[in-house]
């Protein structure tokens, strides 16, 4: 890990579902699911089917330290709810250890929370294990627009804005709502530690002519953006209103913004290494400093 303290590894990149006919894929075949490492602090975002990945390797690392460490804690964000950013939390290694403490961070989108849809899902007929017997302890937290996530030796407090403290804390969630993704949008994320990296998460996003303003000043500077990039400009007039963005769009909002790297994801299952290799290199034209996401990609900061 870098002097700074900032490790993030990928674990999934697809949007919809994962692809069915690419077993030879570099780019990988998970659904969305990004992995920070913080001193101590495992912090995940979203659950994918790329979580299954992320938690036999935490899991690896909690067994190694068995004796030192009592409680094996995970911190897991949602940025919404629907099924390709869940579709990975029933088989969430973590779930079956007696010693592991889930705490879950989501927002209520339309009117379901996260404990009534988990609880939906890992329950008969469509789950074969039941909610109230997974061994594992869950801490639900409802998060709200504006709300902002300290994170320091002892824990986490989650405050509103006029509450905010700007000392004593290692890492700084901000949450911020997606107005355009449909039925009930959802939130971007923003990740900041004391020692000064941002990093901020927006996807299943749907960019606006000019940029959406409030993403590029949520954005500002940022060290890393991590922006949906499902369609090619060609594709996207058939698919307006879906809710997800061209390459040309995160491109936008990462020179607007003044970002320092851009990562492309949420990729179109059916989308070839050969196209999305195609669309980085576009994409390169437009905004220099741009990946497309791949599954276990380790940026460090």
């Amino acid at each position: 890990m870098s002097e700074r303290g900032l490790r993030i590894k990928i674990y999934g990149v697809r949007g919809s579902y994962s692809p069915t006919k690419m077993s030879n894929t570099k780019i990988g075949v998970n659904t969305t699911c990004v992995y920070a490492e913080i001193g101590n602090f495992n912090l995940i975002f979203d659950a994918g089917s790329g979580v299954i990945n992320c938690g036999k390797e935490i899991m690896q690392r909690y067994s190694a330290q068995q004796n030192s460490v009592a409680n094996w804690k995970t911190h897991l964000f949602f940025t919404h709810l629907h099924i390709d950013h869940l579709n990975g939390f029933p088989y969430f290694p973590m779930l079956y250890s007696p010693q592991s403490e889930i705490h879950c961070f989501s927002p209520k989108i339309l009117d379901h929370s996260l404990p009534d849809v988990v609880q939906q899902m890992i329950n008969p007929p469509y789950f074969p294990v039941c909610y109230h017997e997974l061994p594992c302890k869950f801490v639900f937290n409802q998060i709200k627009e504006l709300n902002t996530i300290y994170f320091n030796n002892e824990g986490y407090e989650i405050n509103s804005l006029p509450e905010l403290q700007e000392s004593g804390w290692k890492i700084k969630i901000s949450c911020m709502r997606n107005l355009t993704h449909p039925k009930g949008g959802g939130f971007f994320y923003k990740m900041e530690t004391d020692s000064g990296i941002s990093v901020v998460l927006a996807t299943d996003t749907e960019g606006f002519i000019g940029g959406d303003q409030r993403l590029i000043n949520f954005a500002k500077d940022a060290d890393l953006l991590v922006h949906d990039a499902h369609y090619t400009p060609e594709e996207y007039p058939d698919f307006q209103g879906f809710g997800h963005s061209t390459y040309e769009m995160a491109c936008e909002i990462a020179n607007k913004a003044g970002v320092k790297k851009l990562l492309l994801t949420h990729h179109d299952p059916d989308r070839t290494d050969a196209a999305l290799f195609n669309i980085e290199q576009k994409a390169r034209e437009l905004f220099p400093f741009t990946k497309i996401a791949t599954e276990d990609m380790i940026l460090e900061f």
